[in-house]
């Protein structure tokens, strides 16, 4: 009688009320897994979205001392910041400036920074950083977009007429979630740094930005 009865409980599988509990319990998982997953997927684009961009702009600087030839970069984006991105050339002209969607090798404006020397040229995008939005900065700018050159003797930063670019250069990722966001600076002096432009929204690993001075304006002289 004892065996019939341990063969009847293996036999009798799960009840209707175990296996809801069970789904209940996978949901709940699920509800407190993804939201952390999406949280962790986000501060890695982020991270890893200003990282290929600073490893870029320290690569152009580099290519300029090595090759003793101005670098321009440029920089583009969509109004909204969803798509963007970053090329540069070597400068044979004052006014050159390339385009990084230009796909034409034979176009004046076409990005043509190569320092394999085979192959396509060095262009980054969005292409596989779909969780962030990019948004530049540029002192005294009208747009959003921005180009400046790399001088091939000291790799600081210059403009159009050799002389050094004091306007701050910045481009700044926020994550969509908005809980991210980090901040690729340029010094007039050309050193690049990533940093935390927001307490709020810091990624571990990266110092806070400095806080910026605005100088007021001189005093009217009619005043």
């Amino acid at each position: 009688m004892a065996s019939n009865s341990r063969a009847m409980l293996r036999g009798r599988g799960f009840t209707l009320i175990e296996l809801m509990i069970v789904a209940v319990i996978i949901a709940i998982g699920l509800a407190l897994a993804v939201p952390t997953y999406q949280n962790t997927m986000q501060k890695r684009q982020v991270t890893g979205g200003a990282e290929s961009i600073a490893a870029f702009l320290t690569l152009a600087q580099g290519e300029a001392i090595k090759r003793n030839e101005t670098i321009a970069i440029s920089f583009k984006r969509a109004s909204d910041g969803s798509s963007w991105c970053a090329g540069a050339m070597i400068r044979t002209a004052a006014t050159d400036h390339c385009d990084c969607e230009e796909t034409t090798a034979t176009e004046n404006d076409y990005c043509d920074f190569n320092p394999g020397g085979a192959g396509a040229p060095r262009i980054i995008n969005q292409a596989g950083f779909d969780d962030f939005t990019v948004i530049t900065e540029k002192k005294a700018a009208v747009d959003n977009d921005f180009n400046f050159n790399f001088d091939p003797v000291r790799g600081i930063k210059v403009d159009d007429a050799g002389s050094a670019d004091a306007d701050s250069h910045e481009i700044t990722l926020a994550s969509s979630n908005g809980k991210y966001s980090l901040r690729v600076g340029m010094s007039v002096t050309g050193r690049i740094r990533i940093c935390n432009p927001d307490t709020d929204k810091k990624v571990p690993g990266f110092k806070p930005c400095p806080i910026r001075i605005i100088a007021p304006p001189p005093p009217s002289p009619f005043t």
